[in-house]
């Protein structure tokens, strides 16, 4: 990048040149990957606000209610690594298959769960659902997408899930109206539709000549190997993929929690979590532009940053309209790393084994995803509801100085802009 700025009269016809290779690169994987995910993070989105609600219909506790959400992200986590597997030894494509299977009846299991446990178990199915579906995106992403234009093919596909998460609270309130205590149910009835309509578009849609992606191997997952080999790695930018993803987990929860708290309905918490993810989906191809042009430490610093004040304000928010503002910084915060979990794990994995690292990095990013919530959990069952964001907050502080002080951009960072192909 150090050659590029140099270089002032080539400057402007090289980002052109990036700009413009970057939409032909990045083009086919809309139909084949990105509104796909859309049509299913349009489900998810519809579900995640209401989970607590869901718990509560069900006669849980405040804090068991929380811990709902704890499951949701360590099913996921839980199953990254058998994912890993399943995606090395059947191939990407028909891990979609298992992906869907355990999607659909995970929510089928919701619809007619009738205490937590029932619920907490199928939650958790859904959740290793989710689990096989990202890792076949994330590890086919990593593959077809040049080094130069990762950054924005990860954001793009994180803008996407967060686009979801924008259309689906509404589309929620659109059908539940605002009875919405009573029919929480159909918020998981949205997410098997989506499972469906967005399944069946993966396999219309899906590169017929892309022959890896029905390969398969013998690769075995060794855990600690990969750590081993890695651990450098691990212990900078895995700081940062925990860190995001802890203040992301939490974030899911805290606000939620904390509307309930203050005697908001469902509908409303609804509402405050589809704009503040509105204005997240917002800054997501900016942020895989200041990735791919800056570096990723210029992307996850202000993220951290940024979601770790939103939890620290959690507690001065007494109504609709403050909760609001605080859940706009928290928007803000997220957009600002969007697809930098994703981007920071492409950029390590290896060649051989790539479903192997990528295993074991979504266990990191979703260890944290399941540790927010998990966190929350714990502060609010010891009655200390108020402490929750703070706690958290001060974590994902801790995560970001780690990150401001010891993360190194991969050495095919500097090359990014000196390799953007020149537009004919």
């Amino acid at each position: 990048m150090t050659e590029a700025r140099g270089s002032a009269p080539g400057r402007r016809p090289v980002e052109a040149a990036g700009s413009q290779s970057a939409g032909r690169a990045l083009g086919p994987l809309w139909m084949q990957i990105y509104l796909p995910n859309l049509i299913i993070a349009t489900g998810q989105g519809a579900m995640i606000p209401v989970l607590v609600f869901a718990a509560k219909h069900v006669h849980a506790s405040p804090a068991v209610a929380t811990l709902v959400v704890f499951v949701n992200g360590f099913g996921t986590m839980l199953f990254d690594l058998p994912a890993g597997r399943i995606v090395a030894r059947v191939g990407e494509q028909r891990s979609s298959w298992v992906a869907a299977a355990l999607l659909g009846g995970g929510l089928l299991g919701c619809l007619y769960s009738r205490n937590v446990l029932e619920l907490s178990f199928f939650i958790f199915v859904q959740a290793a659902g989710w689990a096989v579906w990202s890792l076949v995106r994330l590890t086919h992403l990593s593959r077809v997408a040049p080094a130069w234009a990762r950054g924005r093919a990860l954001s793009i596909f994180g803008g996407v899930t967060r686009a979801g998460n924008v259309f689906g609270p509404f589309i929620f309130l659109a059908v539940a109206g605002h009875e919405d205590q009573k029919h929480v149910a159909v918020a998981f009835l949205i997410y098997l539709i989506t499972v469906g309509i967005g399944f069946v578009w993966l396999v219309l849609a899906r590169d017929k000549s892309d022959h890896a992606a029905s390969e398969s191997n013998s690769e075995r997952i060794r855990p600690m190997k990969v750590v081993l080999d890695s651990k450098r790695e691990f212990a900078t930018a895995g700081v940062a993929t925990l860190g995001v993803s802890l203040l992301r987990g939490s974030r899911n929860a805290i606000i939620a929690v904390w509307g309930s708290h203050i005697g908001l309905s469902a509908s409303q918490v609804s509402v405050i979590f589809a704009f503040s993810s509105l204005l997240d989906l917002t800054l997501f191809y900016p942020s895989g532009v200041v990735s791919d042009r800056f570096g990723r430490r210029a992307v996850a610093v202000p993220c951290i940053a940024l979601l770790s004040l939103g939890h620290l304000l959690i507690p001065l928010s007494h109504s609709f309209d403050s909760l609001f503002v605080v859940a706009l910084v928290l928007g803000f915060g997220n957009g600002m790393g969007s697809g930098i979990v994703m981007t920071l794990g492409a950029d390590r994995a290896p060649t051989v084994g790539r479903a192997s690292f990528l295993a074991v990095w979504r266990m990191v990013a979703d260890g944290g995803t399941a540790g927010g919530p998990l966190i929350d959990a714990v502060v609010v069952g010891l009655g200390a509801i108020a402490l929750a964001g703070p706690v958290v907050g001060v974590v994902g502080l801790g995560c970001g100085l780690v990150v401001l002080r010891y993360l190194k951009e991969p050495p095919r960072q500097r090359e990014i802009v000196r390799d953007i192909p020149q537009s004919t």
